[in-house]
Order: structure tokens, then sequence, then C-alpha cells
């Protein structure tokens, strides 16, 4: 089944509504950035570190390189999405400051107010004309100005409706835990594919062990560990269900000692061996 999130060579960017089947309790890494709206039925998502339901006109911003798992969905499930390339991204992203899109970076999964939902599903029809217009000369820069309009609508909007968005940046981003956190996610998405180690973490920081326990504790209500488990796990799925690679070149990938010690890791954290949840996705 093909993954409706990806664009042709020759395009920069993608409208379509999907069921999104090709995602069916997967996890696979989004190498584009994406908004999707949700049409109909409901699904259960997991976008990096974050969890949340899917429900008619939920919208779901990813950005290049997310890892998203799409589950629990209903046989009604069914999702609009504009899917654009790294590099078209980069184009929109350098118009904004970096706190704009780490916060939308850290809430992926947003139930849209009803003053925004029909605005939003004329949005996704001007840009599905747009797509279709094969032949308009200024085709690419018209979807990136459409593109980054709806970035600010979103932004706009998360600010004004979401308490927890109003939250988030009226008692959490300005503080130093807050931003600790912060850095400290981003350091496990970047360096969990070959680091384990809590003090790795907290020495990038420059903190103890210690303390960046009790900061992700206070800020996540997690240990330090679990997040860090839950990525290299995501990490894992992902090469599991979209490489051929063995286990034991997994194994080496993600520099485990050897086969087994990834097979247990594995096991302790999902129930199933890494061939037994393999085999169970085909």
């Amino acid at each position: 089944m093909e993954n409706p999130l990806l664009t042709a060579s020759e395009e920069p960017f993608a409208v379509g509504i999907s069921d999104f089947a090709s995602f069916n309790d997967r996890v696979i890494r989004n190498e584009n950035g994406a908004i999707l709206l949700c049409r109909e039925g409901t699904a259960e998502a997991t976008v990096d570190q974050y969890d949340g339901t899917i429900r008619p006109d939920t919208l779901v911003l990813l950005l290049p390189g997310t890892l998203i798992r799409i589950f629990d969905r209903t046989d009604d499930f069914r999702m609009e999405y504009c899917t654009f390339t790294e590099d078209l991204f980069i184009e929109i992203a350098g118009r904004f400051d970096h706190a704009f899109f780490r916060i939308l970076k850290e809430n992926p999964l947003f139930d849209l107010p009803e003053t925004m939902v029909e605005g939003m599903r004329y949005w996704f029809q001007i840009v599905g004309y747009t797509y279709r217009d094969k032949d308009n000369l200024f085709r690419n820069i018209i979807i990136r100005n459409r593109l980054q309009n709806l970035f600010l609508e979103a932004y706009d909007k998360m600010q004004r409706f979401s308490t927890q968005f109003r939250q988030h940046r009226d008692n959490e981003i300005s503080t130093r835990q807050s931003e600790l956190r912060r850095r400290f996610i981003a350091l496990v998405k970047a360096h969990c594919t070959h680091e384990r180690s809590v003090s790795f973490y907290a020495d990038k920081l420059y903190i103890s062990t210690r303390y960046l326990a009790a900061i992700v504790r206070i800020t996540t209500n997690e240990s330090v560990k679990s997040i860090i488990d839950r990525a290299v796990i995501l990490e894992i799925k992902n090469l599991l269900q979209s490489t051929d690679l063995s286990v034991q070149e997994i194994a080496y990938e993600l520099h485990f000692p050897d086969q087994s010690y990834l097979g247990r890791y594995f096991k302790k954290h999902t129930g199933q061996s890494p061939s037994a949840f393999r085999n169970s996705r085909k």
C-alpha cells in the first residue's frame, strides 16, 4: 500500500484524501512536511513523543522528519492531506522565528475551533485546485504562499483557542525547567539511534543526571529512561517495518551490542520479539 504523504520527484507538493490504511499500526518516518484534516471517523495517533485522538476536524501538522503512528482506525476514517517537500518547507520556515515551529511541533494534533473549520475546509479546496492546475506558471509560488498562510492561521488559532497551548505558552515556555525539557526531547530525537544512557543527555545539557531526572519528572510526569526508550522503540519499529534489514543489521545500525541484546530490549518494552513484530505487520 502506497504512502499518500510521498511526493513525486518532479512535484514539490501533493494534495488528496486517504484512509491512511498504509499507516495502520506502523511507525513511519515522514520525510516531507504535511498538513492533515480529519473529515470522517476516528483514530489514535503518536507523533514523535506526543499521543492523541484524531476525530473529525482535528488538524495534524507534521514537520519533516517526524515519526508518526496511526492505529485503531475506524472503517470510515478519512483525512484530507497536503504534503510538501523539505525544500519547500525550508522556504516557508525561513520567514518565521524558531519558537513558532517549536510550538507547532509540540502541538501536532489540534482540534479546530468551530470558527476555523469552514476556513480550513475551504483552504483544502483551493489548494487542491492549485494542485490540479498543472499548467499554472506560478503554481509553486502560489502553493508556497498558501502554505505560509495556513501556518499563520494555525498559529493564531492555537494561541486564541487552545487552553493547553495558552498554559504551555504562559506558564512553561519561559521557565528554565521547560527549556531544559525541550532541549532534552530534541537531543533524544537527534541521538537516540546511538545513545541510550541518561548520563549522555545530562552531559549534553551540562547538568547532573539527578537534576535531569527531576526536571523531566516535574515537566512530563515520566522518567528520563522511559522517554529515551520510547524513542528508541519507535526507531526499531520503523526499521523493522520500512526496511529489509535483518535484526542483526538493525542492532548494528542502532549501536546495540548484538542481536540478542536488541531482542531482549525490544521484547521488554513491547512484549514481542522483533521478528514476531515484523511478521505481524506483513
